[in-house]
Protein backbone atom coordinates (compact mmCIF):
# COMPACT_ATOMS: atom_id res chain seq x y z
CA UNK A 1 0.00 0.00 0.00
CA UNK A 2 0.75 3.55 -0.81
CA UNK A 3 1.24 5.97 1.57
CA UNK A 4 -0.77 9.33 0.93
CA UNK A 5 -0.88 12.74 2.89
CA UNK A 6 -3.93 13.72 4.85
CA UNK A 7 -4.65 16.34 2.61
CA UNK A 8 -4.35 14.06 -0.69
CA UNK A 9 -6.68 11.24 1.05
CA UNK A 10 -9.20 13.72 1.72
CA UNK A 11 -8.81 14.92 -1.41
CA UNK A 12 -8.90 11.25 -2.85
CA UNK A 13 -12.16 10.78 -0.99
CA UNK A 14 -13.57 13.31 -2.93
CA UNK A 15 -13.32 11.11 -6.05
CA UNK A 16 -12.50 7.59 -5.04
CA UNK A 17 -14.33 7.24 -1.32
CA UNK A 18 -13.18 3.64 -1.41
CA UNK A 19 -9.66 3.84 -2.57
CA UNK A 20 -9.33 6.35 -0.19
CA UNK A 21 -10.95 4.63 2.81
CA UNK A 22 -8.97 1.44 2.53
CA UNK A 23 -5.90 3.65 2.01
CA UNK A 24 -6.83 5.32 5.04
CA UNK A 25 -6.97 2.38 7.00
CA UNK A 26 -3.73 0.99 6.19
CA UNK A 27 -2.23 3.69 6.90
CA UNK A 28 -3.34 4.61 10.30
CA UNK A 29 -5.43 1.19 11.77
CA UNK A 30 -2.01 -0.15 13.57
CA UNK A 31 -0.74 3.09 15.30
CA UNK A 32 -3.83 3.92 16.46
CA UNK A 33 -4.81 0.54 18.16
CA UNK A 34 -0.86 0.97 19.48
CA UNK A 35 -2.14 4.19 21.06
CA UNK A 36 -5.41 2.80 22.45
CA UNK A 37 -3.53 0.03 23.97
CA UNK A 38 -1.89 2.96 25.67
CA UNK A 39 -4.54 4.19 27.32
CA UNK A 40 -6.80 1.03 27.81
CA UNK A 41 -4.55 -1.35 28.41
CA UNK A 42 -6.48 -4.08 26.73
CA UNK A 43 -5.58 -4.95 23.24
CA UNK A 44 -8.51 -6.35 22.39
CA UNK A 45 -10.55 -3.54 23.37
CA UNK A 46 -8.23 -1.07 21.61
CA UNK A 47 -8.84 -3.34 18.53
CA UNK A 48 -12.89 -2.83 19.28
CA UNK A 49 -12.21 0.73 19.64
CA UNK A 50 -10.52 0.93 16.61
CA UNK A 51 -12.89 -0.71 14.50
CA UNK A 52 -15.75 0.81 15.69
CA UNK A 53 -14.37 4.15 14.65
CA UNK A 54 -13.27 3.22 11.00
CA UNK A 55 -16.92 1.60 10.71
CA UNK A 56 -18.19 5.08 12.09
CA UNK A 57 -15.93 6.93 9.79
CA UNK A 58 -17.69 4.94 6.58
CA UNK A 59 -21.20 4.85 7.65
CA UNK A 60 -21.55 8.46 8.63
CA UNK A 61 -19.61 9.70 6.27
CA UNK A 62 -17.39 11.41 8.24
CA UNK A 63 -15.33 11.73 5.59
CA UNK A 64 -17.21 14.31 4.17
CA UNK A 65 -16.58 16.82 7.33
CA UNK A 66 -12.94 16.29 7.59
CA UNK A 67 -10.97 18.98 5.62
CA UNK A 68 -7.32 17.62 6.43
CA UNK A 69 -6.19 16.63 9.26
CA UNK A 70 -7.18 12.87 9.10
CA UNK A 71 -4.59 12.01 11.47
CA UNK A 72 -5.31 14.83 14.32
CA UNK A 73 -8.75 13.61 14.17
CA UNK A 74 -8.27 10.09 14.28
CA UNK A 75 -6.48 10.29 16.94
CA UNK A 76 -8.71 12.51 18.93
CA UNK A 77 -11.69 10.11 18.45
CA UNK A 78 -9.56 7.17 19.59
CA UNK A 79 -8.89 9.05 22.68
CA UNK A 80 -12.43 9.84 23.56
CA UNK A 81 -13.60 6.36 22.98
CA UNK A 82 -10.42 5.16 25.15
CA UNK A 83 -11.20 7.32 27.81
CA UNK A 84 -15.26 6.11 27.75
CA UNK A 85 -14.33 2.68 27.56
CA UNK A 86 -11.53 3.21 31.01
CA UNK A 87 -14.39 5.47 32.47
CA UNK A 88 -16.99 2.57 31.85
CA UNK A 89 -14.90 0.17 32.83
CA UNK A 90 -14.23 1.66 35.82
CA UNK A 91 -17.70 1.89 37.15
CA UNK A 92 -17.86 -2.00 37.61
CA UNK A 93 -18.24 -1.61 41.37
CA UNK A 94 -20.55 -2.97 44.17
CA UNK A 95 -23.65 -1.27 42.70
CA UNK A 96 -23.42 -3.60 39.77
CA UNK A 97 -23.70 -6.81 41.54
CA UNK A 98 -25.64 -6.17 45.05
CA UNK A 99 -29.20 -7.32 45.27
CA UNK A 100 -32.05 -4.95 46.35
CA UNK A 101 -34.67 -6.71 48.24
CA UNK A 102 -37.29 -6.70 45.67
CA UNK A 103 -34.20 -8.73 43.69
CA UNK A 104 -34.24 -11.27 46.69
CA UNK A 105 -38.03 -12.10 46.79
CA UNK A 106 -37.94 -12.25 42.68
CA UNK A 107 -34.85 -15.34 43.72
CA UNK A 108 -36.15 -16.56 46.73
CA UNK A 109 -40.08 -17.01 45.42
CA UNK A 110 -40.39 -21.04 44.27
CA UNK A 111 -36.58 -21.84 44.52
CA UNK A 112 -36.89 -25.41 46.42
CA UNK A 113 -34.28 -27.55 47.80
CA UNK A 114 -34.32 -28.94 43.96
CA UNK A 115 -34.34 -25.54 42.29
CA UNK A 116 -31.70 -24.55 44.04
CA UNK A 117 -29.74 -27.48 43.19
CA UNK A 118 -30.48 -26.92 39.52
CA UNK A 119 -29.27 -23.54 39.76
CA UNK A 120 -26.43 -24.33 41.50
CA UNK A 121 -25.15 -26.78 38.87
CA UNK A 122 -25.94 -23.78 36.05
CA UNK A 123 -24.29 -21.54 37.95
CA UNK A 124 -20.86 -24.37 38.17
CA UNK A 125 -21.55 -24.86 34.70
CA UNK A 126 -21.89 -20.83 33.85
CA UNK A 127 -18.71 -20.03 35.89
CA UNK A 128 -16.31 -23.21 33.88
CA UNK A 129 -17.53 -21.96 30.44
CA UNK A 130 -16.02 -18.79 31.55
CA UNK A 131 -12.22 -18.11 30.49
CA UNK A 132 -9.90 -18.76 33.11
CA UNK A 133 -8.45 -15.64 34.08
CA UNK A 134 -12.55 -14.26 34.27
CA UNK A 135 -13.00 -16.89 36.44
CA UNK A 136 -10.23 -16.17 38.68
CA UNK A 137 -11.04 -12.73 38.97
CA UNK A 138 -14.70 -13.44 39.69
CA UNK A 139 -13.46 -15.74 42.19
CA UNK A 140 -11.29 -13.34 43.63
CA UNK A 141 -13.17 -10.20 43.91
CA UNK A 142 -16.67 -11.63 44.33
CA UNK A 143 -16.41 -15.02 46.33
CA UNK A 144 -13.42 -14.36 48.09
CA UNK A 145 -13.84 -10.64 48.79
CA UNK A 146 -10.41 -9.72 48.10
CA UNK A 147 -9.55 -6.57 46.56
CA UNK A 148 -8.71 -5.53 43.11
CA UNK A 149 -4.80 -5.24 43.76
CA UNK A 150 -4.83 -8.24 45.46
CA UNK A 151 -6.22 -10.36 42.54
CA UNK A 152 -4.31 -8.38 40.60
CA UNK A 153 -1.11 -9.07 42.09
CA UNK A 154 -2.15 -13.35 42.25
CA UNK A 155 -2.97 -13.34 38.99
CA UNK A 156 0.42 -11.35 37.74
CA UNK A 157 -1.78 -8.39 36.09
CA UNK A 158 -2.26 -5.35 35.86
CA UNK A 159 -5.56 -3.60 38.14
CA UNK A 160 -6.86 -2.07 34.73
CA UNK A 161 -6.15 -6.19 33.21
CA UNK A 162 -8.31 -7.32 36.42
CA UNK A 163 -11.25 -4.78 36.03
CA UNK A 164 -11.43 -6.02 32.25
CA UNK A 165 -11.92 -9.73 33.21
CA UNK A 166 -14.27 -9.03 36.16
CA UNK A 167 -16.48 -6.81 33.38
CA UNK A 168 -16.43 -9.12 30.94
CA UNK A 169 -17.51 -12.43 33.32
CA UNK A 170 -20.29 -10.04 34.76
CA UNK A 171 -21.31 -9.16 31.24
CA UNK A 172 -22.19 -12.97 30.24
CA UNK A 173 -23.30 -13.94 33.71
CA UNK A 174 -25.84 -10.85 33.12
CA UNK A 175 -27.25 -12.78 30.07
CA UNK A 176 -29.02 -14.66 31.78
CA UNK A 177 -30.45 -12.34 34.43
CA UNK A 178 -32.15 -15.24 36.45
CA UNK A 179 -28.95 -17.14 36.79
CA UNK A 180 -27.06 -13.74 38.38
CA UNK A 181 -29.67 -13.34 40.26
CA UNK A 182 -29.68 -16.76 42.08
CA UNK A 183 -25.56 -16.39 41.98
CA UNK A 184 -25.60 -13.55 44.03
CA UNK A 185 -28.31 -15.22 46.31
CA UNK A 186 -26.36 -17.92 46.57
CA UNK A 187 -23.44 -16.42 47.14
CA UNK A 188 -25.16 -14.76 50.28
CA UNK A 189 -26.13 -18.27 51.28
CA UNK A 190 -22.42 -19.68 52.45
Amino acid sequence: MEYMSDRDLVGLFGTDREKAFKLFFHQYYTSLCMYAVQITDDFSESEDIVQSFFVAFWEKKLYQSITDNLKGYSYLCIRNASLKFIEKRSKLCAEDIILNDDDYLYVCEGLDENGREQKEKELENALNALPEQERKALYGVVIEDKTYKEVAQELNISVNSLKTYLARAMKKLRKNDKLLLTTLFLMNLR
